[in-house]
């Protein structure tokens, strides 16, 4: 369907070729046993088999002239122009952003560039970010594709708002490493199910359009201030031709079409063969100020009484990288096959030194006193126990992708099919934890209330906490985590004419296998060093956080290093950690039907995906006596239809009202069988996962009203409705009888399944160039959007809050507000942008009270970009990234109890672009 009108063969044909990529892998883990991977090779070729007899005969019915050819959209074209366009195409819901697009703001990562679309929040860590909420729903109930296969997540036990493991860090892939992204917000039945909010499809750089040979290369340098550090440091290449072979030996095609006729036979593709690779490195050394507060919470306590402040001092050097390739062989307009790799990542190395007031709540009284400051009504009278620490990390993220696959026509029928190996792992290396004790009891005034931002801290004259020799070594761990998550997918689709309602129907068939294995395994180490002064492995404090603190003493990395090397610290072998451990199977078969027709000016897509998860999960249960692995099935099948609806008033005005389901499984940390019980307490203290948890399952309804107007612009406007059922949120069981302690009381914190929970939202966009203005106005434009999202869950029921009373909030990670607002001039070779992003605040995880919840507070941050392109050659830019110095701030239950507050200050870059 186009524009409300069917198209002939001849122009799908076209249309695919200028939107359509092949199918891509995603990130997975270990081999998988023999007898599995036998399992899914018979399913798919009995399916593939199926599928072809079945579309042949009705190929064989299907009048030539009177279908509406079905079109796929599984892969985001480069082109900004290119891209609006598949999104008027497609035949549900989504946004795209290209390439190009991506390369007008200053984004590092992938998840930074999706924070720019409708609908999309970015959820950042260490000053980058990491996660995305679509609509407002947590990172780890969305679903995500890399070229079309499920995306792995790369570390389980550091995903957004401990959701157990299943949030995409989209940070691990540059921008510089796809043609483009695709959000769908309403799914289809030849998608996963998977995604509650929606789905992330971001699409690897490709051959299947390569016309002529070309050459990119990026080069840029840049400063980042907070620290003086060097960086970013950023180069990216990518090259491809399409070519054959002749008489006269190889052939270079070097525009639209070949030079030469078609020949006879199978291989009529004079230039069949085309590639495409492309390497990318990001390179920054990102600093860090942090001050963060632990509050007494105790009840009695004053509501701004705290246990212990840390203040904080990172740097960071990540070593972003990305390369791949894509062959693919062509011979005829009606086959197309495909071999594809590609790899992401990042190296990360940190030292973080903390300056820790330990013990602050030390001085308090029975009921809950604290002393006050006589000199100031705002200040409180403790001792503290003034610690030095250092951590010094090492790890590496990294999703590698293979896929191999192909596309046939026979005539009315399309065939499609792939089969994807994809590995994602974490590797932490290292994870050294040095502490340094100071003097006990040492006197401290701090008031915490003139200002919450930057409170003051006092000390007795003469006390000098940047004394390195106050501090002894009292100590010293280390630690690593090897993460490993594996996929193997296999998947197969037939479509051809149907004339089920009329003569423009069309029905697509197919099925998909994926085998998932993924296991955490976490090691550690504590040493018995000798009390060894910090005056011997230090250098001197330094001034931070805006010059307002010092942060203690810096301890030198190398000589914590070199004193676990010489021996000094005790000879310790890596003890396995099996509180960390655990393992899940998943196995996923799916098949589905889905029928597209058209009505005039109406058009209709429905259908229906059904898919049949079969897991394992594993743990060790850990209780005073004993430590036992143990392992639970849960399987479960479920199916997902879907109605949906466009009325086109114009080519490029229409309406969508839609309806679509989809799933979110358990978190692994969730629906894991691990489990700690402490019988020595009455009642019994156990902490769990709960591995009979179900999936959670939403009924999506959306309405959108989309105008698309010249040079890629748009004014769009939609409302949706998300409801749920088995929401999974954790809860606290006091006094009930639990199986891991027959026979007696338990206290038990776990995850259950809540009834029913909702999202619902406006959403509103407009990007449009003043191309009407006269002379070089006419470069002006402006692109905006915004999200506005009410949602609700039951929070904590009466027996589990403070107060006794139920008590109901948002979901976890959902914004009430976001919004970006960008104005850009692009004409005459100059390209400029100023952009905002607003994130408004959001849960980010349950204390046990709304009074303690940890909240994700607002945070506007404004970048701005520049280019000119001086010939057709030679592009050069300017980026400033983070203007205003914007800090990522948690506060604990209201706005004037921070808990966390860190600063990254701007980041600058300058560089060149070359196209040959």
């Amino acid at each position: 369907m186009f524009k409300g009108t069917a198209m002939s063969n001849n122009q799908s044909r076209a249309l695919r070729a200028s939107i359509t990529q092949p199918l891509f892998a995603s990130a997975g883990r270990a081999p998988m046993a023999a007898g599995a991977h036998g399992r899914a090779l018979a399913a798919l070729l009995a399916t593939t088999s199926l599928l072809v007899v079945a579309g042949g005969a009705h190929a064989a019915e299907a009048q030539a002239g009177g279908a509406v050819d079905e079109v796929v959209v599984t892969a985001a074209p480069r082109e900004e122009v290119r891209a609006r366009a598949v999104q008027i195409q497609a035949p549900n819901l989504i946004e795209v952003q290209s390439a190009e697009t991506i390369a007008k703001y200053p984004d590092f990562n992938a998840a930074e560039a999706l924070g720019r679309l409708p609908g999309v929040s970015l959820s950042s860590d260490t000053g980058e970010g990491r996660f995305v909420q679509i609509r407002g729903i947590d990172a780890n109930l969305n679903g995500a594709t890399y070229g079309g296969v499920p995306l792995l997540n790369t570390n389980p036990g550091g995903t957004y708002a401990g959701g157990g493991g299943r949030a995409v860090e989209f940070d691990t892939i540059p921008t510089g490493a796809i043609d483009g992204v695709i959000v769908t917000l309403t799914g289809l039945p030849d998608h996963d199910a998977e995604g509650l909010g929606g789905s992330v499809e971001l699409s690897p750089r490709t051959a299947a359009n390569i016309r002529k040979p070309f050459l990119d290369i990026t080069l840029g340098e840049g400063y980042e201030p907070l620290h003086h550090q060097s960086g970013p440091f950023n180069a990216e290449i990518a090259a491809g031709a399409r070519f054959g072979f002749g008489d006269k030996g190889l052939i270079v095609q070097k525009g639209a079409t070949s030079d030469l006729p078609p020949g006879a036979g199978f291989i009529s593709n004079p230039t069949p063969f085309s590639f495409v690779f492309s390497a990318s490195t990001k390179q920054d050394r990102r600093a860090v100020d942090d001050l963060e507060a632990s509050y007494v919470d105790d009840g009695m306590a004053p509501s701004n009484a705290i246990s212990q402040y840390d203040l904080r001092r990172y740097d960071y050097h990540r070593v972003r990288f990305g390369y791949g390739g894509d062959f693919e062989f062509q011979p005829n307009d009606d086959h197309t096959y495909y071999i594809r790799a590609d790899i992401a990542g990042y190296t990360e190395s940190v030292k973080k030194n903390f300056l820790l007031y330990k013990g602050m709540s030390s001085v308090e009284g029975p009921q809950g006193q604290i002393p006050t400051d006589p000199n100031n009504k705002n200040g409180y009278l403790v001792t503290t126990t003034p610690t030095i620490t250092l951590t010094d990390e090492s790890e590496t993220h990294r999703n590698s992708i293979y896929v191999i696959g192909g596309k046939d026509r026979f005539g009315d029928l399309d065939l499609d099919y792939h089969a994807a190996y994809s590995r994602a792992t974490y590797d932490m290396s290292q994870n050294i934890g040095a502490t340094f004790s100071g003097p006990k009891n040492t006197p401290l005034t701090y008031d915490n209330v003139s200002s919450a931002t930057y409170p003051a801290f006092t000390l007795p004259a003469g006390t000098n906490l940047n004394n390195a020799s106050l501090y002894k070594l009292s100590a010293l761990t280390n630690g690593q985590t090897y993460d490993v998550d594996e996929e193997y997918s296999y998947a197969a689709n037939a479509s051809f004419p149907a004339r089920f309602l009329n003569d423009s129907g069309h029905l697509k068939i197919g099925a998909q296998v994926r085998l998932r294995d993924k296991v955490s395994t976490p090691y550690k180490e504590a040493y018995k060093p000798q009390a060894v002064s910090l005056d011997a492995m230090s250098g001197p404090a330094l001034s931070y956080y805006n010059g307002h603190y010092t942060n203690g003493p810096q301890i030198n990395a190398d000589a914590v290093q070199n004193l676990i090397n010489s021996g000094a610290a005790g000879a310790i072998s890596p003890v396995f950690n099996s509180a960390g451990y655990f393992t899940a199977k998943e196995d996923i078969y799916a098949a589905y039907a889905q029928y597209m027709t058209e009505f005039g000016k109406w058009g209709l897509l429905t259908g229906v995906r059904v898919e049949a998860t079969n897991a394992n999960y594993g743990g060790y249960v850990q209780t005073n006596t004993a430590n036992t692995f143990q392992t639970r099935t849960n399987d479960y099948v479920n199916a997902f239809p879907t109605v949906q609806l466009r009325y086109s008033f114009t080519p490029d005005m229409l309406l969508r009202a839609t309806y679509s389901t989809g799933i979110a499984r358990p978190g692994f940390r969730q629906n894991s069988t691990a489990a700690t019980v402490d019988l020595s307490q009455s009642p019994v203290l156990i902490t769990r996962g709960n591995p009979a948890l179900k999936p959670t399952l939403g009924n999506n309804f959306d309405l959108s009203l989309e105008d698309y107007l010249p040079n890629g612009g748009i004014v769009q406007f939609g409302l949706f409705d998300k409801e749920f059922t088995n929401y999974i949120a954790p809860r606290i069981q006091n006094g009930v009888m639990d199986p891991l302690a027959p026979g007696q009381l338990a206290n038990v914190t776990t995850y259950l399944n809540i009834p029913t929970a909702y999202a619902r939202g406006i959403e509103a966009a407009y990007h449009q160039q003043f191309t009407f203005l006269p002379g070089p106005l006419n470069g002006l434009g402006v692109e905006a959007n915004a999200t506005l999202v009410d949602s609700h869950m039951v929070e904590y029921t009466a027996a589990q809050s403070l107060s006794g009373q139920a008590q109901s909030g948002p979901l976890p990670g959902t914004s009430a507000t976001t919004w970006n607002l960008a104005g850009f001039y692009e004409a005459h070779g100059l390209e400029t942008r100023i952009a905002a992003q607003y994130v408004g605040h959001s849960l980010f995880g349950l204390g046990g009270d709304r009074s303690l919840d940890t909240i994700q507070d607002d945070r506007l941050t404004l970048d701005f970009t520049s280019s000119y392109k001086v010939n057709p050659t030679l592009t050069v830019y300017f980026n400033a990234k983070n203007l205003t110095n914007a800090p990522l701030r948690y506060y604990e239950g209201s706005s004037n109890r921070p808990i966390q507050r860190e600063f990254y200050d701007a980041t600058y870059e300058l560089g060149v672009k070359i196209h040959l």
